[in-house]
């Protein structure tokens, strides 16, 4: 009996839309058998620790560079081979944040081959990533309320208001939850409060954060009563937005008021404590280690996150679990620019027994990669959003990996991830 041949024998990289309408790439790996595509994301709020999205000509370069320089290397290379083809894009690159090719190509380029090497195999990809036993579902987190650089009209200040399903029987249940519970919310919420969605589908509003954490509260006790079903409350602050480096203060825009690091600090605890927030990202700018690590030992409740603190860095994350500034990353693989340092950087998180919460981008496309690489590396929690298409693809792909796995498949309990 022969295998099929996993060698790579063509590939090609083209333009694409992201689901902001903005121009992103595509890559497509062919073997003698399989075929694999991925499209990049990328994200509004982009953190100063990212690898570089494209190179200095944008798109146009990075599609004349594969063509000249990735295509004719890789082509040949065996594509069950990951690390050897991810070691060859940096090698190619020659820098240390992807500034050449673009991290977009090299994602897009790692990503297309694992998935090519999958179905070249006739593996689904999440089994040809983790294994046979990687068969738990994560709890999604879900983006109810958005702002910040997400929302191209006045919104909250804060990025995202989060809620988080838990004690369902499927990930299924999860789902249909968190989705009623953004229909509540706007039928609850007074009339004209609510108007339309954001980058990442989530309802846009002219409250500020205290105005509208009660409603969204009311909203998932209202649902909680009718379904077996219960909710805690998260945050993204994506606080280096919300950073003035000139004058070394926190301004929030809706009011006009700036707050140094002690103040905010002690608003971000307030809120932490007024709503008995279950988790916090980024209450803090990307370099603000300290007040981060004071923050989780005070909040002795409530998750801290990092993402433009870490930015799926394995130096950075290492460095901030070593004085235990948070107890959770996001894992954004267009970060870091290949899949196996993505997978390197899940490992690292876990090493220090920390949470990776593996997330998308708020430019998004409708692949389903992230739903496969969030089961296969057993990551306990995802954010993938709630409405929009390329939000809804993940979402199904998780519900398809659930009836994938029948009986044999699980869901993470939000009881382990308590301090």
């Amino acid at each position: 009996m022969s295998f099929p041949s996993t060698i790579i024998n063509d590939a090609s990289a083209k333009k694409r839309f992201n689901s902001r309408g903005d121009i992103t790439i595509e890559v497509e790996i062919y073997t003698e058998n399989g075929f694999g595509s991925f499209s990049a994301p990328s994200g509004a709020s982009k953190g100063a620790y990212e690898v570089i999205d494209f190179p200095s000509g944008g798109v146009d370069e990075a599609l004349s560079l594969f063509e000249d320089l990735v295509a004719p290397e890789i082509i040949g290379m065996d594509s069950a081979k990951q690390f050897e083809l991810d070691r060859t894009l940096k090698e190619i690159d020659g820098t240390p944040n992807f500034s050449k090719i673009g991290g977009s190509l090299a994602i897009a380029t790692s990503i297309a081959n694992a998935i090519a090497a999958a179905n070249t195999l006739m593996i689904p990809l999440y089994k040809y990533l983790g294994g046979v036993y990687a068969n738990r579902l994560p709890i999604p987190l879900g983006n109810v309320i958005g702002g910040g650089k997400h929302t191209h009209v006045k919104g909250l200040d804060v990025q995202e208001v989060l809620i988080i399903p838990y004690g369902a029987s499927s990930f299924l249940e999860l789902v249909l939850a968190s989705v009623r519970v953004y229909k509540e919310i706007v039928k609850m919420a007074p009339p004209g409060v609510i108007y339309g969605r954001n980058d990442e589908g989530a309802l846009v509003t002219t409250l500020n954060i205290f105005d509208v954490l009660p409603i969204v509260q009311d909203a998932c006790n209202k649902v909680s009563k009718e379904i077996d079903v219960k909710f805690k409350l998260g945050v993204d602050v994506a606080a280096s937005v919300l950073w003035n480096p000139k004058s070394n203060k926190y301004c929030l825009p809706s009011t006009n008021a700036c707050y140094d690091e002690d103040d905010f600090y002690k608003f971000i605890l307030n809120l932490i404590n007024k709503f008995d927030l279950f988790y916090v990202e980024d209450p803090f700018m990307e370099d603000s280690f300290t007040s981060f690590a004071r923050l989780r030992d005070e909040a002795e409740t409530c998750i801290i996150c990092s993402d433009d603190l870490t930015a799926t860095n394995i130096e950075r994350i290492s460095y901030g679990a070593s004085i235990k500034a948070f107890d959770a990353v996001i894992i954004k693989p267009n970060q870091v620019g290949t899949l196996s340092d993505t997978i390197s950087a899940i490992h690292t998180t876990f090493s220090y027994g920390l949470i990776p919460v593996c997330s998308h981008r708020s430019g998004e496309t409708i692949d389903v990669f992230l739903s496969h690489l969030a089961v296969a590396t057993g990551s306990p929690m995802v954010k993938c959003g709630i409405m929009g298409g390329e939000r809804i693809s993940k979402l199904n792909e998780f519900i398809r990996i659930e009836e994938d796995l029948g009986e044999w498949g699980t869901i993470f309990e939000l009881e382990r991830l308590l301090k």
